[in-house]
């Protein structure tokens, strides 16, 4: 099973170097699909080499125009003959949708409404895609808020258009023989460094009243964190997700003494676009907004519910039974005016300011002065616009 957000973030500062895995990757994907983690009957067209995209421009601005509400959207100058927008996701409870979207058409047919040429690509390693967008090589990419500030700081024009998710408990701090946080006092934490379980840890210890500097950490990718902690006896302490979570619970193998639900709405994930794309054909923007949002009345319709989860257990290779129990830890944002209202409300500037400062106090984000923007109007390198999920 492959449940997983792998969150091995890049330092912008590397992003040039990264580039000629980007390559690799190309090829990877025009050889085999992106297949080697999908099902075998996996919708065609999630995986093709990812187009070639400039670099974006310095100085880029907020789309212009009229607000887009559901149901209309501008007509925007027309892409270039032959344009495929390249959408990128990965393997994550709020990401599954992007399958659904996929398998049941919904991007397709949004797609085709506006005379567009749109490619879901899922890759199978986070980062890889964070890299690809930072690199201009794809036009979206679904990604934590954390992750976002990187390639905006790197000078990528990026617009948050739809919120997925918050994490309500799915990701956690999960310990054997450890009362509580402070009993972490000395002890060797497994976990993804620069991570959003990173930020998950220092987040736990700084409500308690405890440093960084009070644990030791081990740098250790977040999925085999949790697998170690699930196989050995001898880890102690881990920050990992479900469904390593929920089975080591209840296996009677450890407990979860702070999660994501303890600090709600701080783990957001996001689907960002390249301004670029954007200011190219505007109508992109509603066509994704539209597919996630048809997406989103598939799951909580009763009547298409159970069809929509069993299509996202299958592309999370899990049982429908732990893709549900993974649910319980994933706020789907499936309310379009609260999904809306969250991008540009005040809580979420806050979660942003305390999320920029865990970025520049630990080296992913250089300019100490890079700031976030908030509404359609907005210029700074990245914002969160809810324009595009406002209802009228």
């Amino acid at each position: 099973m492959n449940t997983c957000r792998i969150t091995r973030p890049v330092a912008v500062d590397l992003i040039p170097a990264a580039l000629a895995a980007l390559a690799a990757f190309a090829a990877l994907t025009s050889a085999s699909g992106c297949g080697t983690k999908k099902p075998d009957n996996a919708a065609a067209g999630s995986g093709s080499a990812l187009a070639a995209a400039g670099a974006p421009a310095a100085g880029s601005s907020a789309p212009g125009g009229a607000m887009v509400v559901e149901g209309t959207a501008p007509a925007g100058d027309k892409p270039a003959a032959g344009r495929e927008y390249q959408i990128a996701w990965s393997v994550w409870t709020g990401w599954m949708p992007f399958k659904l979207m996929e398998v049941k058409g919904f991007l397709a047919r949004r797609a085709a409404e506006k005379g567009l040429k749109v490619k879901l690509v899922e890759f199978p390693a986070y980062m890889d895609s964070v890299t690809a967008f930072a690199a201009g090589k794809l036009d979206a990419c679904a990604m934590t808020a954390m992750e976002a500030l990187q390639p905006a700081a790197a000078g990528v024009d990026t617009v948050a258009i739809v919120v997925n998710d918050t994490s309500n408990g799915g990701d956690g701090v999960l310990v054997r023989g450890i009362n509580d946080l402070k009993g972490l006092k000395g002890k060797e934490v497994l976990l993804a460094e620069l991570s959003v379980s990173h930020y998950l840890l220092v987040r736990g210890l700084d409500s308690v009243g405890m440093k960084e500097s009070d644990v030791k950490i081990k740098n250790t990718d977040g999925d085999e964190a949790g697998k170690a902690f699930v196989a050995d006896p001898k880890v102690e302490a881990v920050t990992t997700w479900n469904p390593h979570l929920f089975q080591a619970v209840e296996g009677g193998k450890g407990k979860v003494i702070f999660s994501s639900k303890d600090i709600p709405g701080e783990i957001i994930d996001v689907l960002v676009v390249n301004n670029n794309a954007l200011k190219e054909s505007p109508a992109l923007g509603w066509v994704l907004t539209e597919a996630w949002y048809d997406a989103m009345k598939a799951i909580e319709d009763p009547a298409t519910r159970e069809e929509s989860i069993k299509i996202m257990a299958d592309g999370a290779h899990a049982t429908v039974d732990e893709f549900k129990k993974m649910l319980l830890g994933t706020d789907l944002r499936t309310d379009r005016g609260k999904a809306a209202a969250f991008l540009e409300a005040d809580t979420t500037k806050a979660t942003l300011d305390k999320i920029k400062k865990f970025s520049i106090d630990h080296g992913l984000v250089k300019d100490t002065k890079f700031t976030v923007g908030y509404g359609r109007a907005a210029t700074e390198k990245l914002r969160f616009d809810s324009s595009y999920a406002t209802i009228k």
